[in-house]
């Protein structure tokens, strides 16, 4: 039998994260899912975790690392459900956050990617969602940071939103950490780009090829999920080095080379003004 749902978990050295994640799963036994880990070549013992305790899950392990875009297109050519869910290992959905999802989708078949509503360990929301990263967007955004009381005003316009995660909502990109689409919305934008992106915006590039397509994309707060955010082990400079490298691959390939160089110049200025 097809399952409803697919839901693909890339993981690299994250065992303690991604048993718990892959437990959190087994609470939802009325939505029909298959569950795939690609393992990124781990030497934490991730892979004996998924056989030994997880036997239900479909394990695909990498014998040498890859980006974060490749190996999810991975999981998706090993998975077979008409929805899919990308969901990372330090996360944790609990019971009633996936079907929840699942009704949203079905009374939006013009959506073709969905999001979310992220909290962390405390509770509190996390930014998952926004505007497609511009000069504009990114400097509102950090003009917000530092003046909360702009928000309301302007906090539709800043590349990734403060305000307005109580309400469901259309939107240009969620994060990959939790994202929702359909395989039809997934193969007509051409799956992930693992050529251009290593690691970080692979999403907002997903979303924005999408929208291309013709899907809409939207946020969904009323599956609520738990991020406990940036627990693989990655140096923070390394980190931020990939961030920047990936912001202006994402504006060289749709802004066109010479307005993306030139932005990628002007918010390099900025980082180091900040």
């Amino acid at each position: 039998m097809t399952p409803d749902l697919s839901i693909i978990i890339v993981s690299h050295k994250a065992r303690q994260w991604l048993g718990q994640c892959l437990g959190s799963l087994r609470a939802h036994p009325e939505v029909p899912a298959e569950v795939i880990v690609v393992e990124n070549g781990s030497d934490d013992g991730s892979a004996e975790l998924v056989g030994e305790q997880f036997p239900e899950v479909t394990l695909v392990c990498n014998a040498q690392p890859q980006g974060f875009a490749a190996n999810n297109n991975t999981g998706a050519l090993a998975s077979s459900a008409p929805l899919l869910l990308f969901l990372n290992p330090d996360t944790e959905a609990p019971p009633g956050s996936l079907r929840a999802m699942l009704e949203v989708m079905a009374r939006h078949p013009e959506c073709g990617v969905f999001g979310s509503r992220l909290l962390d360990s405390a509770g509190e929301v996390e930014r998952s969602m926004g505007r497609f990263p511009t000069l504009t967007s990114i400097a509102i955004d950090r003009l917000l940071q530092s003046l909360p009381a702009l928000r309301p005003l302007l906090e539709r316009f800043s590349q990734r939103h403060f305000l307005g995660y109580e309400q469901e909502r259309g939107v240009d990109w969620v994060t990959g950490a939790a994202l929702w689409i359909r395989r039809e919305a997934l193969d007509r934008a051409g799956g992930w780009d693992g050529t251009t992106f290593f690691m970080y915006y692979e999403d907002v590039d997903l979303c924005y090829r999408a929208r291309q397509a013709g899907y809409k994309v939207l946020y969904v707060p009323q599956s609520k999920l738990y991020h406990y955010h940036n627990k693989t082990p990655v140096d923070p400079g390394r980190r931020k080095g990939w961030m920047r490298q990936s912001r202006s691959a994402f504006m060289c390939k749709h802004y066109g080379p010479w307005r993306g160089r030139r932005c990628a110049l002007l918010l390099k200025l900025f980082d180091r003004l900040a």
